[in-house]
């Protein structure tokens, strides 16, 4: 008998989708400008590269892992993606205008949020999670 895939496993698959689709991103002709900037605004080195490829696999691995396994991964992911957006607002603080150093955070922000709100209230019984926000 086939067990049903859960929501929280749906959702590491679902991160595991963007985050490779992010890294492949970077070899189809025609997205990467001039600069070396995605779509003009966000810098991809061999570094960031690497993370989207990392987070991806590890997404992948923990959607197939299993309920925990995937719990882990999104509260990991919220918090690297939270300390990469503080780090990079930081360091781009006199060299951005504040707008701009906001839209390029605002993809991180918004995974980094969804990856801390997925990991504490999906697939989690009612009681449980009213709980964990008290």
């Amino acid at each position: 008998m086939r067990q049903r895939l859960s929501t929280l496993r749906k959702c590491a698959f679902g991160f595991a989708v963007l985050f490779l689709a992010v890294y492949s991103l970077d070899y189809v002709p025609g997205i990467m400008a001039a600069n070396g900037k995605m779509f003009g605004l966000f810098s991809m080195t061999t570094f960031v590269d690497i993370g989207h490829l990392g987070l991806g696999l590890l997404a992948l691995i923990s959607g197939f892992a299993g309920q925990r396994a995937a719990r882990v991964y999104f509260w990991f992911l919220g918090f690297f993606y939270a300390a990469d957006v503080i780090t990079y607002a930081i360091r781009h603080w006199t060299i951005l205008p504040p707008l701009t150093n906001l839209l390029v955070n605002l993809p991180h922000i918004v995974i980094s949020t969804a990856a801390f709100l997925i990991a504490i209230y999906v697939d989690r019984p009612a009681s449980h999670a009213l709980a964990s926000s008290t």
